[in-house]
């Protein structure tokens, strides 16, 4: 059916403007949705009005309501979480009190604050979006500015964030940074530096098939999350055969980098976006693809900004177009910018998503890289993976085999948040420990901050204890001690945060941005936040622990897709690892707990 409702709602299948590029495109316009605009769509595309309105209301940032006057969007990722004097919540509370309001309300005067996560400032916060615009809210200065700007209309005195990046020392393995020491975003300064000039020799030297065989060699691994082996992925989709008999083929490079405490995709982008097209113009001439899509993230409004420059300034020198740089290969890439659904990460939400219907996850198989966007074959991976491709194939898959740790080849791009004292991005060698990470290339614990636990992978990755730091960066090994490597960016929590309210932040965190697909997912996080919220206010049973581990079971293995499936990751690795976080709420117990079915009966339902 959903199949169906794509065809029916894209006259042109994937040539025009979809559902969700129109409603993006009038929220651009005059920021908001009015009932007119889904009638008249509804109109145009001769479907029913609630189909147009449902996709509206399944992004954030495509509202009905008519806008703020003053919009504040407090960043309440775990970065923003565990930054000092109280993080996010503390500001929050700060600008309730200060400018009169409640989170998720507007005011009288038209101010209204929201939650949002997350900006891609994890080096520093607390951050928010004012208006917009990003910003970091971590001194007194900074609110106080806020305040003045929003009741007394003097000018924001505040800047975008700067995160800090560190290349590799000499004689390290330098990559995917290898052009942030020199001017790179304007189209010369990048054609100057060398890049485009291993597309241009692929398009006149190599056979698709000989790019695919260099990346097979080169066994790099997806660095979005799930690990699967690149080149596996490029010759699914190149032997695939459109059932549809179009010959279609598409690239959807997924930058909805969402993992609050990652911001390595952001940096990649803004700092170098002319050898991520290059990345994305191999994959597409290895696989047969004419179409690109980039899917990038609403919180990024600057990389999005710079990205569409420079696919304009490279389209303009026949980077990208027609019978590209005098060759039989043609590709075109567009640019979208996602409207504020984390499970839009997901690459068969990402897909609905392009294809303009609500972003719910499909079930697989088929698989994207035979059944994809529009039903095609579809080649989805995520810009660092893309951003790799330019060296593999200048250098040869072989060398870049040659670096990393057992089935875990190449390097990876880090991201740390404030807790250290040299929070920012950097480039490693997989195989580097934990501990080598955060006490030597980080510089240890901020001053004044005791170690207390680390998560990697963003809201799904486990919370691991200091005893399980000498564990190697390795997708397997850190598998093996209930962790995940993710996409890399690493959250470290000192002695001032509360693990039992992260944990319950990742479950509410859950709750809002299910797609809604399956219940375990939709329902579960729902209940795991109300035992939390339990657990929290009148204390902490036996009863209720085997309850939240049963419910956790449950969405482990019922989740249709990896939000609901590994949700539970961090709340089994606070059980596991950090039984005295545990025990403190127990000492506020003031409510019985005799049987487990007494459990059950205080969970709402």
């Amino acid at each position: 059916m959903q199949t169906n409702l794509i065809a029916l709602q894209n006259k042109f299948l994937g040539q025009g403007q979809t559902v969700y590029d129109k409603l993006s495109n009038i929220f651009e316009e005059q920021g908001y949705i009015a009932d007119a605009d889904i009638e008249s769509l509804a109109n145009e595309f001769n479907l029913p009005k609630a189909h147009i309105r449902s996709t509206a209301k399944f992004y954030d940032e495509l509202s009905t309501d008519a806008p703020a006057k003053h919009t504040i969007k407090i960043c309440n990722g775990e970065a923003c979480q565990a930054t000092p004097n109280g993080g996010c919540h503390a500001l929050q509370s700060t600008l309730e009190s200060k400018l009169n309001l409640q989170m998720g309300q507007t005011n009288p005067d038209g101010v209204r604050l929201e939650h949002v996560a997350c900006l891609g400032y994890c080096s520093q916060g607390p951050n928010a979006m004012i208006n917009g615009d990003p910003v970091s809210l971590s001194s007194e200065a900074a609110v106080q500015s806020t305040v003045n700007y929003i009741q007394g209309g003097q000018p924001l005195d505040l800047t975008e964030p700067v995160n800090p990046v560190y290349p590799p020392a000499p004689g390290q393995p330098n990559i995917l940074m290898r052009h942030f020491n020199q001017p790179v975003v304007e189209l010369d300064d990048a054609r100057a530096a060398g890049i485009y000039k291993t597309l241009e020799h692929a398009l006149t030297s190599l056979t698709p098939q000989q790019v695919i065989d260099e990346v097979k060699a080169s066994q790099i691994r997806g660095r979005g999350g799930a690990g699967f082996p690149a080149g596996i992925k490029f010759q699914t989709v190149a032997d695939a055969i459109p059932v549809d008999g179009s010959g279609r083929k598409f690239v959807a490079v997924n930058f909805d980098e969402g993992d609050a405490g990652s911001y390595i995709d952001k940096e990649l982008s803004e700092r170098d976006p002319h050898t991520q097209l290059e990345g994305m113009l191999l994959a597409a001439y290895a696989v047969g693809a004419s179409q690109i899509y980039i899917y990038t993230r609403f919180e990024y409004p600057t990389a999005l900004k710079i990205l569409q420059k420079a696919v304009d300034q490279a389209k303009a020198a026949n980077f990208i177009g027609q019978n590209i740089l005098s060759s039989n290969f043609s590709c075109e890439i567009t640019v979208v910018r996602g409207q504020g659904a984390y499970i839009c990460g997901e690459e068969t939400s990402l897909l609905r998503s392009l294809e303009g219907v609500p972003a719910l996850v499909s079930f697989k198989p088929p698989f994207p890289a035979q059944q994809g966007l529009f039903n095609c074959p579809t080649l989805v991976n995520n810009t660092e993976t893309i951003h790799n491709l330019s060296w593999i194939i200048q250098n040869g898959g072989e060398k870049y085999a040659k670096l990393g740790y057992e089935k875990s080849r190449g390097t990876k791009a880090i991201s740390l948040n404030a807790r250290v004292k040299n929070p920012g991005m950097y480039e490693v060698e997989l195989g580097i420990t934990l501990r080598q990470i955060i006490f030597d290339l980080a510089g240890g614990m901020a001053d004044g901050q005791t170690f207390k636990a680390v998560q990697i992978g963003g809201p799904l990755g486990g919370i691991l204890p200091e005893s399980q730091l000498d564990t190697p960066l390795d997708f397997e090994a850190l598998d093996q001690i209930n962790g995940i490597l993710g996409h890399a960016g690493i959250v470290v929590y000192s002695n001032e945060d509360d693990l039992v309210k992260i944990a319950r932040n990742l479950m509410a965190f859950c709750a809002i941005e299910s797609c809604g697909k399956c219940f375990p997912c939709r329902i579960g996080a729902v209940r795991g936040t109300e035992l939390f919220d339990q657990m929290i206010e009148t204390g902490i049973t036996d009863d209720r622990l085997n309850l939240l581990t049963e419910l956790c079971e449950t969405m482990k293995f019922g989740s249709l897709c990896a939000l609901g499936g590994m949700i539970p990751l961090p709340i089994e690795c606070l059980i596991q690892y950090f039984p005295d976080e545990l025990n403190k709420y127990r000492q506020s117990l003031t409510v019985p707990a005799s049987a487990n079915e007494a459990a059950r009966q205080e969970t709402p339902r």
